[in-house]
């Protein structure tokens, strides 16, 4: 495939992101209960000592992220699904639930890039969290996922990032510009914590999850945001985690087993 990125950049969150906001932000900040309430199944998806991503509930158990997230960014290796922490609706020190993580499944051809990203990479970088216990709660309502959007089409974004890491916020009036293999280019505005963000199209059922955010990036001269599409592959690895055995710690990488609760390939690094 024909490179279009010169430059692409995860946007996993470090651990003390910086406190500093970008100037003329078009993000809402949803920081009223009536204004975070319709999307408390987002949520913060803290990762230790390692910073923070986002994510989304698609059901009580289950949460959508992106695949870069489940790793250490230090080591390169997985993490414990059990150090992972979703923060339903997650809101000045206060979440709606919070749950820590069972164990995941990442897309079967992911291979994670430590600091760098490949076109490939980007096309499979989701992930799909199960949840140690379920969320029931009446007002935290998992969204449904959705057919990638077309070209020009409106969408939103709901995230936590740096300089907004206390309250998500909603972009509003981005599009998606663009899609090859899998890989969606957006106008959005994102940012180290954006990462496994919902993308959402409006549904005459309400918003419902298109893609899920991975990367920023330059196609051109022009910045762009980087999303992974919904479809059979990411149904496929939900299927996986709802049919396999529930107990199992059990991974398997490259014909191996190993003890860290996820399904998934093997994992090369790759340099510059």
């Amino acid at each position: 495939m024909k490179r279009v990125l010169l430059s692409l950049l995860m946007l996993c969150a470090s651990a003390q992101p910086s406190l500093v906001a970008k100037e003329a932000s078009p993000h809402q900040a949803l920081d009223t209960p009536s204004e975070v309430l319709p999307w408390q199944a987002v949520g913060r998806l803290d990762l230790g000592r390692s910073g923070f991503c986002t994510g989304a509930l698609i059901s009580q158990t289950l949460v959508l992220t992106a695949a870069h997230c489940v790793y250490d960014n230090r080591t390169g290796r997985l993490r414990d699904a059990e150090d992972i922490v979703f923060r339903a609706g997650y809101r000045q020190g206060r979440s709606a639930a919070n749950r820590n993580g069972k164990r995941f499944v990442v897309h079967p051809e992911y291979d994670y890039g430590g600091g760098t990203n490949t076109y490939s990479e980007i096309a499979t970088d989701v992930a799909v969290i199960e949840l140690e216990h379920p969320i029931n709660s009446a007002a935290i309502q998992p969204f449904r996922t959705h057919r990638k959007p077309s070209a020009n089409d409106r969408v939103m974004v709901v995230s936590y990032a740096r300089g907004r890491s206390e309250a998500p916020s909603l972009e509003d009036g981005c599009k998606m510009t663009h899609a090859a293999a899998d890989v969606l280019h957006y106008t959005c505005d994102i940012d180290f914590g954006s990462s496994g963000a919902p993308v959402f199209v409006m549904t005459h059922q309400g918003p419902q999850i298109a893609s899920v955010m991975s990367s920023s990036g330059q196609r051109g001269s022009r910045e762009v945001a980087l999303g992974v599409a919904m479809g059979p592959s990411v149904d496929r690895m939900i299927r996986q985690l709802q049919t396999s055995n529930a107990k199992s710690k059990f991974v398997k990488v490259g014909g191996q087993t190993r003890s860290t609760g996820v399904v998934t390939s093997r994992l090369p690094q790759i340099t510059n």
